[in-house]
């Protein structure tokens, strides 16, 4: 982690602006603060770019980006949808606003694209290049060391690494990066984030869940809904009882894959 350190901020002192991909269902949690605090040791610009956009409550959405532009001079904030190939060139448009001065082949706009794993960095970093350059993977950091491109005499843009942070102090912060799968298995337990996902869900969205499952929601709690998704799923144990395990990762797994419509598991009020 030390090595990294080094690297990002030696990088940052040859970058003009920095774009942090965060997953906009939460943003929050989906931030790395050694990219911000590296970023504000060179007083860089940052564009906050919350991607999934269209797996997110919209309302929610627009409140991060008042927020983001509200609480610093120095960033901006960009909701999109990484595989849009039309909102990924939204992304160069805005960097040039934080940058006015990098406009030409004397001066070609430099800019670092970071983010934690499985916020879709490398699909964005790809749409960037025009070509997949960066290898795109569901699986936590499978970028491993800092990239330049020439994009043309205009555009440089640095892919940096997606490392963690050293130690992730928050409970609620470590369970919502097990829910993005933005750390591995073995550093978490399903069960508990499967729970803190549900009682997520029953207390804001609901109806997605019944939407989804058809399961009465009244007097139950997030263990017991679990258990009514794994009973009717048939998901049994050797001994007749509810595989509570696979009902689990069953209901991340549809999280994962935006099969609860759009919904968004952090607000302004959680970080307030």
């Amino acid at each position: 982690m030390a090595q990294a350190r080094r690297n990002l901020s030696k990088a940052l002192a040859s970058v003009d602006v920095v774009v942090e991909v965060l997953d906009a269902r939460m943003p929050a949690a989906s931030a790395n603060p050694l990219f911000e605090e590296l970023r504000k040791e060179r007083q860089r610009p940052a564009l906050k770019v919350l991607n999934k956009a269209d797996l997110a409550d919209q309302d929610v959405t627009q409140q991060w980006v008042d927020h983001y532009l509200d609480t610093s001079k120095f960033s901006s904030a960009l909701p999109l949808v990484g595989k849009s190939k039309r909102d990924v060139r939204k992304v160069v448009q805005q960097c040039q606003k934080l940058a006015p001065h990098r406009v030409d082949a004397i001066k070609p706009l430099r800019l670092m694209v970071s983010g934690v794993p499985n916020v879709g960095k490398s699909t964005i970093l790809n749409g960037l290049l025009g070509q997949a350059k960066a290898k795109a993977a569901d699986e936590p950091a499978i970028t491993k060391m800092i990239s330049r491109y020439e994009v043309n005499d205009r555009l440089v843009i640095y892919d940096s690494p997606g490392v963690m942070w050293p130690k992730v102090d928050s409970i609620d912060t470590g369970l919502h990066l097990a829910i993005n799968n933005a750390i591995g298995v073995n550093a978490y337990n399903i069960e508990d984030a499967a729970i803190f996902l549900i009682q997520k869900m029953l207390e804001q969205y609901p109806g997605a869940l019944t939407d989804r499952y058809h399961i009465a929601l009244d007097g139950v709690d997030s263990v017991a809904f679990i258990e009514k998704v794994g009973d009717k799923r048939g998901m049994r144990s050797r001994g007749g009882s509810v595989d509570f395990e696979r009902a689990a990762q069953l209901v991340i797994t549809d999280y994962r894959q935006g099969r609860y419509g759009r919904v968004s598991l952090q607000t302004i009020e959680d970080i307030i």
